[in-house]
């Protein structure tokens, strides 16, 4: 009766954690994608979600999310709202963004296809996956 009552109580707790984390990753939505240069994946980049692109003069680098060896980020518990994703290559370290130095790039801009308008990402009630940047460059 005990062994009954312990694998019922299991099975239990493993259906109410299964659901938990389904309703925790419905409740807390993420921002993911790859940054890659000429077709290289580039690590090491800070990857960012901006509400304009009007001026990065003084541009604080240190919330975000920074790419893996493989290019790949993933910006976490992101508030509802209308954003830009921008990728700053950071040469120095500095966590600001110099214009003389540092590279970057935004989602949806291709300079080969003579597109050079950053596309708006809207963050609603869900993941949004391959918000992917292609190119970097410099100002």
């Amino acid at each position: 009766m005990k062994t009954a009552f312990v694998i019922i109580f299991l099975m239990v707790i493993s259906l109410l954690s299964c659901d938990l984390e389904e309703e925790l990753d419905k409740a807390i939505i993420d921002v993911s994608g790859k940054v890659s240069n000429d077709g290289a994946a580039v690590p090491g980049v800070i990857v960012l979600l901006v509400e304009d692109t009007g001026s990065l003069e003084g541009l604080a680098l240190a919330n975000g999310s920074i790419t893996d060896n493989s290019g790949n980020y993933t910006i976490l518990a992101v508030d509802p709202g209308d954003y830009y994703v921008l990728a700053v290559d950071d040469a120095n370290g500095n966590l600001q963004f110099d214009e003389a130095t540092d590279q970057l790039g935004f989602y949806g801009v291709n300079p080969d296809a003579m597109d050079v308008v950053p596309d708006q990402i809207t963050v609603d009630d869900k993941d949004l996956e391959d918000i992917d940047i292609i190119s970097l460059y410099s100002l």
